[in-house]
């Protein structure tokens, strides 16, 4: 019986939380509009743009991370690639094995939709002994 009483105090403390959010949410918008009311439209007009301005920088600032990840994950994807292929010209691969398994995992993974072409083609690519890039 304590374990109910416990439960119950719990799901209403859950239940709390979400009306305080919304509550949090109605006052903004209230106030919004009644400075709107109070503002000329010429002063509406900076204060949008001040803010689609501030919004952009944001967007730009995120974007620049996303891009440094982004640029990241190639740098660790060419890594990967050039140590597999020292690994498979050193120790030898099955490719046709390969091929069998990515086939198997792309179909799988796709109900059997997938295209593992691509997958395959970069296999092949990593372990080609061929430089893959001209300098």
């Amino acid at each position: 019986m304590p374990t109910n009483k416990t439960a119950k105090k719990g799901a209403t403390k859950v239940a709390a939380k979400p009306a305080a959010v919304k509550t949090a949410d109605k006052q903004p918008k209230k106030s919004t509009a009644s400075l709107s009311k109070e503002l000329s439209g010429e002063q509406l007009v900076v204060e949008n743009l001040s803010t689609l301005s501030s919004l952009v920088g944001t967007l730009s600032e995120t974007l620049d991370v996303l891009v440094q990840k982004v640029e990241n994950m190639a740098y660790h994807l060419i890594a990967t690639e050039e140590v597999l292929a020292e690994v498979v010209s050193s120790t030898g691969l099955d490719l046709a094995r390969v091929n069998a398994r990515i086939r198997a995992k792309i179909s799988n993974g796709t109900e059997k939709q997938g295209d593992p072409t691509r997958s395959i083609d970069i296999a092949a690519a990593i372990a080609s002994p061929i430089a893959k890039f001209k300098q």
